[in-house]
Order: C-alpha cells, then sequence, then structure tokens
C-alpha cells in the first residue's frame, strides 16, 4: 500500500508540536518537560517506585518470565506524550514519527550493533486499510535510517485479527492475541519489535513467543512509550 501520508506530513509547518514555538521538532523547554521512564523495571519497563532498588523486577515478571529478554521505553504515555502518539497515530501526523523514533534511538543505540532487524508489530489488514499506514513500521522505517539496522515486514505477519485491544482488559488482552502471529521462515537470532505504546504487554508476549519459536534467540521490545500500572488494566 502507497503511504500518502507520508507526502503530506512533508509539506506541513513545522514548530514545537507542544508549545507551537518556531523550530524544527520538539523545543529545548518541552522536551525537558517530557514524561521520561526514568526508574523502569529491566525486563518489561513498567515504572517502579522510586523506592524500588536498581535492577528490580516487578512483580508480573518475578512470577512469570515474559517470552520477550528486555523492553526498551524512554518515555511514559501520560500528557504530553499520550498527545503526541495519538496525533501521530490517528491524525496522520507522521511528520512526528521522526521526532518519536529519535526519542527511543537515543535509548536503544547501545543495543544498534548486536540487534539484526527491526520488526514492526504487523497491522490488522482492516485497520490498516482504514489508517493508510502501520505507526510501528513508520517508527522502524525511522529508527533503521538512524541507527543502521535493517528493518522487515516481511518476517512477521498476522494471521487473523481480533477485537480492539483497547476495549480490553489485561486477560482478554492475552487471550485475544493468541495465535494472531506468524512468522515467514526463520528469523535472524537478535531481533527488536518495534511499537508505539506498551500496556499489558500482551501483544509484545505473542509476537516474542512466535519470534523465538521460529529461531530468534533475543528479541527486545522497543516501544516509544510505557503505560504505568494503572493505565494498564
Amino acid at each position: 500500500m502507497v503511504n500518502i501520508w507520508s507526502f503530506f506530513s512533508q509539506i506541513i509547518g513545522g514548530g514545537c508540536p507542544l508549545c507551537q514555538r518556531p523550530g524544527d521538532g520538539i523545543c529545548s523547554p518541552c522536551a525537558r518537560a517530557l514524561a521520561y521512564n526514568r526508574h523502569p523495571c529491566p525486563r518489561c519497563a513498567l515504572p517502579l517506585p522510586e523506592a524500588a532498588p536498581a535492577g528490580t523486577l516487578c512483580a508480573e515478571c518475578q512470577a512469570r518470565t515474559p517470552s520477550f529478554d528486555r523492553v526498551l521505553a524512554p518515555l511514559l504515555y501520560q500528557t504530553p506524550v499520550d498527545r503526541l502518539v495519538a496525533d501521530f497515530k490517528y491524525h496522520q501526523q507522521l511528520h512526528f514519527g521522526p521526532l518519536l523514533a529519535g526519542i527511543l534511538a537515543e535509548l536503544a543505540q547501545q543495543e544498534a550493533s548486536a540487534t539484526q532487524v527491526l520488526l514492526p508489530v504487523p497491522m490488522q489488514a482492516q485497520k490498516l486499510r482504514e489508517r493508510g499506514f502501520n505507526q510501528a513500521a513508520e517508527l522502524a522505517r525511522c529508527l533503521s535510517l538512524r541507527l543502521g539496522i535493517p528493518w522487515s515486514t516481511d518476517r512477521l505477519f498476522r494471521i487473523r485479527g481480533g477485537d480492539q485491544q483497547q476495549t480490553l482488559k489485561r486477560g482478554q488482552r492475552r487471550r485475544n492475541v493468541r495465535g494472531v502471529f506468524a512468522c515467514n521462515g526463520v528469523v535472524p537470532a537478535q531481533v527488536a519489535l518495534i511499537d508505539d505504546v506498551m500496556t499489558t504487554g500482551a501483544t509484545a508476549e505473542e509476537a516474542s513467543r512466535m519470534l523465538k519459536a521460529a529461531g530468534a534467540e533475543r528479541v527486545e521490545v522497543w516501544t516509544v512509550a510505557r503505560t504505568g500500572r494503572e493505565r494498564a488494566f
């Protein structure tokens, strides 16, 4: 599918998307005011209390080891990050893609040398037709340019749809995505799964499970933002 929004995003005027100050991208004051994920679980990147010792796993990761090996999520999904993601994702503001990918790239660059391919989380076909682009693929494309890692939409794909995850609770989300992904051939040993927001981690868990079944030895999830437990149902 031709992404017509990429063209339109190139002709939209610049300026800080948060305060409209003239310039290219987020201005320095607004960048400093973003909600950064400064104390995450080292496995799933869930934001932990400030009092938690460094390296502490969250209760869920202690109880059950996820299929993915690590999540990198530089931001918290709260104001104004949620607005930036929503404008990028739902309002065709594709010029926010490089901006959000740049923030993620700053955190991911230390992992770049070992990562062999970037794999965006696939969208349902109907949603892709309606939206005209896959936001995860846009992020993967921008990260590939920034970090010099190849990206692919051919290795991981959806074999069926599923209900909208936003309307489901935690347990329902896990059941909803069970068996929705498949892999095309053998995947490289070290891969990064790319998405915009991680909520319960159900989608990342199922995709990582399939990637490891197809030959991946290490799967990292690189996502722009992570919700807190209160927003993860």
